[in-house]
C-alpha cells in the first residue's frame, strides 16, 4: 500500500484496506457537499482531500456521480432512521398525542432531506441517480408511508379508532405534514411556527368537518 493511501486508511484497524478505502471517499464526499454546491465539487478534489490519487477514485467508483451518490445516500438513510426512531406504537400513549408525533416526525423528515433535492437541480444527471436510488431497497416510500400504516391498522385492531379508509388517512396526515416541510424549505417559515398548526390537522381529521 502506498503511503498516500496508507493516510487514507489509518486508524481504521481490523477493516479490510478496500472497504476503509471506499468508506474514506464516501466520507470525503459526504463531507464536501456539506461544504458547498454539488457542481463545484471535482473528482480531483475529492480525491485530493481524501489523501489519494486521481485514479485510486476509479478504483471503486464508476465516476464522480457514482461517489457522490454513495454519499448522498448515507446522508438519507441516516434522516431515515431518525425519523423511525422512536414513533409511537399502537396501544401506547393516546391516539391524538401519537398522530400529532408521526405528523411532527414527517415534517421534520421532508424539512431537512428536501434541500438536498434542491441542491442538485443543476446537476440533472446526479439528481435522476439519487432520485432511483432512493425508491430502491432498502429505502423506498414504504420507509416513509409503512410505519404510520401499521400504527393506524394497530389501533384499529385494538379498538382506539373506528372504521375508516386506511389509505386516504395515512394520505391526508403525510400530506399535511409534507405541505409543512415545503413551507419550511421554500417559503422560510420557522419549524417551530408551523409545529404549532398540526394539533389543528390531527384534530380536523379525528374530528371531520360535516356538520354534527
Amino acid at each position: 500500500m502506498s503511503p498516500r493511501r496508507a493516510r487514507a486508511t489509518r486508524g481504521r484497524a481490523g477493516d479490510d484496506p478496500a472497504v476503509a478505502l471506499r468508506q474514506q471517499l464516501v466520507d470525503t464526499a459526504e463531507r464536501l457537499l456539506a461544504e458547498r454546491q454539488v457542481g463545484a465539487i471535482t473528482t480531483r478534489e475529492i480525491a485530493r482531500a481524501a489523501g489519494v490519487s486521481d485514479g485510486v477514485l476509479y478504483n471503486y467508483f464508476a465516476d464522480k456521480y457514482d461517489l457522490l451518490v454513495a454519499a448522498l445516500l448515507r446522508r438519507y438513510a441516516g434522516e431515515l432512521a431518525t425519523f423511525e426512531r422512536d414513533l409511537p406504537a399502537p396501544g401506547t400513549g393516546e391516539v391524538r398525542a401519537n398522530l400529532v408525533s408521526y405528523a411532527e416526525a414527517v415534517h421534520k423528515l421532508i424539512a431537512d432531506t428536501l434541500p438536498v433535492v434542491t441542491g442538485l437541480m443543476s446537476e440533472p444527471t446526479l439528481l435522476h441517480r439519487f432520485m432511483v436510488e432512493i425508491h430502491r431497497e432498502p429505502m423506498g416510500h414504504h420507509r416513509l408511508i409503512g410505519p404510520l400504516a401499521d400504527y393506524l391498522t394497530g389501533e384499529r385492531r385494538l379498538g382506539r379508532l373506528g372504521d375508516f379508509p386506511l389509505d386516504a388517512t395515512v394520505t391526508m396526515i403525510i400530506g399535511s405534514a409534507m405541505m409543512l416541510g415545503f413551507a419550511e424549505v421554500v417559503g422560510g417559515v420557522a419549524r417551530g411556527e408551523l409545529a404549532r398548526g398540526v394539533p389543528d390537522i390531527i384534530d380536523t381529521l379525528l374530528a371531520g368537518i360535516a356538520p354534527g
